[in-house]
């Protein structure tokens, strides 16, 4: 065991002893109580889904001892408004406006600061609080991700894990380092199924560059590898809404859905696509094209007409 590991198994125990914890069977610092019982010291008050967990857990001293901590303990972290104030700037989240005594928000920016990841609970209230969107904090979540899908990766040799950290590296805004993990000899590779996950993720990072041909060429040789697949069916739906060829991305999406995509997925692909089409004029035809397709089933459209009659009042 590294000595850092060794440190934080005994800053387990004694947080434990403290908090009178004691009897919780558990010491690995990836316990969800270790995470409470870290929050806790640094004055950040619980969500209630952690309250509640402890007393499912039977930490019911815990919770007395919390109690009677928050009547009088005196804080002693200094000038932590500004610290959190500069977090929210940096991660463009100035729109929260609790103090960092009583907000999760800071303890969140904190762990984004210094590399950690989020937990379930943790990106479950930003979302919650609509903060999840914000561009910083999503891209800072995005990238710790995929640093941990690549290290897995490069850990293992677990090949599923390169086609999940490319994801989040596109995800992250960083396509160019999802290509550069994707430049692989997939001839050495057995699966069909992972090759043609591989080619899928690999096309898409090159959409998002905007190069549409090796996109395509991505997107043909997953269908390849792994026909009755519906990934990369999408990805030729997507290069064709691209290249304005709108009947042959509804070609495509459909034929996504008679390979198993659902229809309301791929509705919410359409539109997401519609959304993020950034010449007017395309994004205008995109529209009406779905509208003069099925008007009820894509009435959501009609949006991008009006923006666009507005701004050419």
């Amino acid at each position: 065991m590294d000595k850092e590991s060794q440190n934080r198994l005994e800053h387990f125990a004694a947080l434990k002893s403290k908090y009178q914890a004691t009897q919780y069977e558990d010491s690995l610092p990836a316990s969800v109580l270790y995470l409470i019982l870290r929050k806790l010291d640094l004055g950040i008050e619980l969500l209630d889904l952690e309250s509640n967990w402890l007393g499912e857990s039977q930490l019911e001293e815990t919770l007395e001892a919390i109690k009677q901590e928050q009547k009088h303990k005196v804080q002693e972290f200094g000038n932590l408004e500004f610290e959190f104030s500069k977090l929210k700037s940096k991660y463009k989240a100035t729109s929260y406006k609790g103090s960092w005594q009583s907000s999760h928000l800071y303890f969140i920016l904190l762990k984004l600061e210094s590399g950690n990841f989020l937990t379930d609970l943790e990106v479950k209230w930003l979302r919650a609080n609509g903060l999840y969107e914000t561009n910083k904090i999503a891209l800072a979540y995005y990238r710790l991700e995929a640093e941990f899908y690549e290290q897995e990766f490069h850990r293992t040799g677990n090949k599923w894990d390169i086609p999940t950290a490319s994801s989040y590296w596109r995800k992250a805004d960083e396509p160019e380092h999802a290509l550069k993990l994707t430049n692989l000899d997939l001839n050495q590779i057995k699966e069909n199924k992972l090759k043609s996950a591989i080619s899928v993720t690999r096309g898409a990072a090159f959409r998002d560059m905007d190069n549409l041909a090796d996109a395509e060429i991505c997107a043909k040789k997953a269908m390849e590898y792994q026909p009755e697949s519906y990934q990369s069916c999408t990805l030729m739906a997507a290069i064709a809404h691209d290249r304005s060829n709108y009947p042959k991305a509804s070609y495509w999406f459909n034929e996504a859905i008679k390979r198993g995509a659902k229809p309301e997925d791929i509705d919410d692909e359409r539109k997401r696509l519609v959304r993020s089409t950034k010449d007017e004029n395309k994004r205008h035809e995109a529209a009406e094209y779905l509208l003069k397709k099925d008007s009820q089933r894509y009435a959501w459209a009609k949006s991008y007409l009006k923006k666009s009659s507005d701004n050419g009042k």
